[in-house]
């Protein structure tokens, strides 16, 4: 079976789990919650209104047997009043709300009917009683009267409302105490849903993590690890992954891919070696050509001298001209030849070492002194850093871009160099910029190749290898160099110089 089967129907089943909980939790959710509000809306305000009416026909009862006794007290006959004008009437009336929320046949509503009718007779007889004891009506003969009426009247009344309340309060309890369970249950319901889905849903996930452990994260682990054998250079290590799903395929795929990369490296090996083999000959032709062209380079150079001191008088104007050609071709072919050399020993002694800058540019300007006193030069020089690197390349380089700030410079305009250097997290990005003739865009990329010149050998002279060896060191410093100019607006070289320097 296929992992992605396995795992939707796993996790198909627990998304059912969760939805027959969430549903099954709304059902006894809306049940609970319907008990509850039947719990605040009706039967405790049924019960706290028989608890106070309960309250208030005693105290009733009290202040009227008093009043027999002869308490005439204004507190005791405003008491009477209120109760009987407010209390009474609002009892009633929530009485009558009682009622009205019961069904036509239940005993209660019988019950709060009876208690309305009484509640209404004991209000009368309450006032009727209070006017008797007034003291503009109060004898002899009224008093008597009050007190039939307090006997055979509210007496009775009271006896009954109490009996009514007691029904309905017995009554209202076990509906309370039935309604009360009823809530219990539905809460309860839902814990054992929640814990019995929860125990599924944790049974449910524990399968599935180990089918995933099983199924997908040791074939995994062990394509992790292959790979990690491999980028270290083991390409014949291989996998087994049993089964036919998905991370099976992925194994003979990984195997497939490996015994392609193993054939491709062979080749690839192959091919540097041979690369390798080339260069060694270039280099060794370069250095022994040039290296071999100096003698007779200088045999040339020796004979023009000679015809040039013994035979200057027997020349005429033309042979003069012709001799000073040759003379000027030799010089620059012996400066080619050098800079070539120079090329080709590049990074012959890879030695990394550690390397001030400060001190490589106070030798180079050092060096250079003449030639920026001529020209009225200045050169502004941040405070450089010391880093890891090849020396003597290092030199080349900034002596070079310093060479450039200085050949390429404006008529009538004196060389302004400026040396900067910024720290990164990781490298050090150094720039060279000068005030010069500047540059178009399109030749940012040409001035790095080899022997490539923007200029007349007559307007600036040179032979177009300077900007290709500072490449070729900046390369060999795992670094990146790049121009931004404009043309009469000076250049500004970048480079950047890593601070952890990796094998050259």
């Amino acid at each position: 079976m296929k992992i992605r089967h396995k795992l939707i129907l796993a996790f198909g089943v627990l998304i059912v789990i969760l939805l027959a909980e969430i549903v099954l939790n709304q059902v006894i959710s809306s049940r609970a919650t319907q008990t509850y509000n039947t719990l605040q809306s009706k039967i405790n305000p049924a019960i706290n209104v028989l608890h106070k009416y309960q309250s208030i026909n005693k105290e009733l009862d009290l202040l009227l047997t008093n009043r027999i006794n002869g308490d005439d007290k204004i507190s005791t006959i405003n008491r009477v009043k209120g109760i009987v004008e407010v209390e009474l009437t609002y009892i009633q009336n929530q009485l009558a709300v009682l009622k009205k929320d019961l069904p036509e046949e239940s005993t209660d509503r019988v019950l709060l009917k009876k208690l309305i009718g009484d509640t209404e007779a004991l209000i009368t007889h309450t006032i009727k009683f209070r006017s008797l004891f007034n003291s503009q009506t109060e004898n002899e003969a009224n008093v008597d009267l009050a007190l039939v009426i307090y006997n055979d009247k509210i007496t009775t009344l009271n006896t009954s409302i109490d009996n009514y309340i007691d029904h309905l309060n017995l009554n209202y309890s076990r509906a309370f105490d039935s309604y009360n369970a009823k809530l219990s249950s539905n809460l309860k319901s839902v814990s054992n849903i929640i814990l019995i889905t929860g125990l599924i849903g944790i049974l449910l996930a524990v399968l599935i993590t180990i089918q995933i452990t099983y199924s997908i994260a040791e074939p995994i682990y062990k394509l992790k690890k292959a790979a990690l054998k491999m980028s270290k250079g083991n390409l014949d290590e291989r996998i087994k992954i049993e089964g036919k799903n998905e991370l099976a395929d992925l194994g003979k795929s990984f195997n497939a891919m490996a015994e392609e990369l193993k054939m491709s490296f062979n080749e690839q090996e192959k091919q540097i070696e041979e690369i390798k083999s080339v260069n060694k000959e270039l280099e060794q032709f370069v250095y022994v050509a040039s290296h071999d062209l100096q003698e007779p380079l200088r045999t040339m150079s020796s004979y023009i001298g000679l015809i040039s001191e013994l035979y200057i008088h027997q020349l005429d104007d033309n042979a003069l001209k012709y001799m000073k050609h040759i003379e000027d071709a030799s010089l620059r072919m012996k400066t080619l030849i050098k800079d070539l050399l120079d090329y080709s020993k590049i990074g012959k002694v890879k030695e990394v070492t550690t390397v001030d800058i400060n001190t490589i540019v106070s030798n180079i300007l050092l060096d250079h002194e003449l030639i920026i006193k001529d020209t009225n030069a200045t050169i502004e020089c941040d405070t450089l850093p010391t880093v890891m690197g090849l020396g003597i390349e290092l030199k080349q380089l900034f002596q070079n871009l310093i060479n450039n700030g200085l050949k390429f410079k404006k008529p009538d305009t004196a060389p302004h160099i400026q040396i900067k250097v910024d720290e990164q997290p990781d490298y050090w990005l150094f720039s060279v910029k000068d005030n010069g003739i500047g540059m178009d865009e399109k030749y940012f990329d040409r001035v790095f190749v080899i022997f490539q010149r923007l200029h007349n050998k007559d307007e600036y002279q040179g032979t177009g290898i300077g900007l290709s060896i500072c490449k070729k060191i900046v390369d060999m410093h795992q670094g990146t160099i790049w121009i931004e100019s404009e043309i009469n607006k000076g250049c500004t070289f970048y480079f950047t110089i890593f601070k952890k320097l990796q094998k050259i």
